[in-house]
């Protein structure tokens, strides 16, 4: 059942959606087709699954809309399948007294149809209630909108920062050939994001990354010198940083 394709069958197709990523493999496979697009052998290898596990959860995540499958030539053997995601959405779960809400939220469209019925549902309830309800329907109307303003500003920053990844990972792939090397400049494209000073030292990337310090620093020190992508310096203790 594809994702969203109306009304009546969202809330089913939510819930589909988590079903199916309560699987760590599952997810594992969405994280990397984040980064870019494998055929089933690439997952495969990079997972340790067989073939066949990774062509099943592939159909699965086709049939739910979310990836497709796009037949590309190779320069090393035949036509190869590759698996691209065509979606963009956030999945936002609201939990509290009285409440319990499971949204799919494409982050790439406009207001949805759901969000439009629901606040006509509100309105009609507005015209019956009493004195004290109209108090309490002020209150969740302010803050309503206000999650609205704050889910449109999110779909927003999300679709920047997803088309930011996309223009960097052309660069990746077009600046490394090796895909551990790309592994390794994307981990510390990440890390470096949450830098204020846009540095970061060799002994923390060994330590997040669980790397030898000696074998991160050699690839890295190639990695720069080939591409020009990570900038290396070192302090008067010894310590080496890098930035991009």
């Amino acid at each position: 059942m594809m994702i969203g394709n109306n009304e009546q069958n969202q809330e089913f197709d939510v819930f589909e959606l988590l079903d199916f990523l309560s699987n760590s493999t599952r997810r594992r496979i969405l994280e990397l087709l984040s980064e870019e697009d494998l055929y089933s052998f690439q997952l495969s290898r990079l997972l340790d699954i067989s073939p066949r596990i990774i062509a099943k959860y592939l159909a699965e995540l086709e049939e739910l809309g979310i990836v497709s499958m796009i037949e590309r030539e190779s320069d090393k053997g035949p036509i190869r399948k590759y698996a691209t995601l065509n979606q963009a959405f956030s999945l936002i779960i609201d939990v509290g007294q009285n409440t319990f809400d499971v949204k799919y939220v494409p982050t790439d469209d406009t207001l949805s149809d759901m969000k439009i019925e629901q606040l006509k549902k509100q309105k009609e309830f507005r015209s019956k209630v009493t004195k004290e309800l109209v108090e309490i329907r002020d209150i969740v109307k302010e803050k309503a909108e206000e999650i609205t303003q704050l889910n449109q500003q999110r779909k927003i920053c999300v679709k920047e920062i997803n088309e930011a990844f996309s223009r960097f990972n052309d660069i990746i792939e077009k600046s490394i050939y090796a895909y551990n090397d790309r592994i390794i400049i994307r981990s510390v494209f990440k890390i470096l994001i949450n830098k204020l000073e846009n540095k970061v030292s060799l002994t923390e990337l060994a330590m997040r990354m669980r790397l030898w310090r000696g074998d991160l620093g050699e690839k890295l020190q190639v990695i720069s010198e080939q591409t020009d992508l990570i900038t290396i310096e070192t302090d008067t203790k010894g310590e080496v940083w890098y930035s991009i």
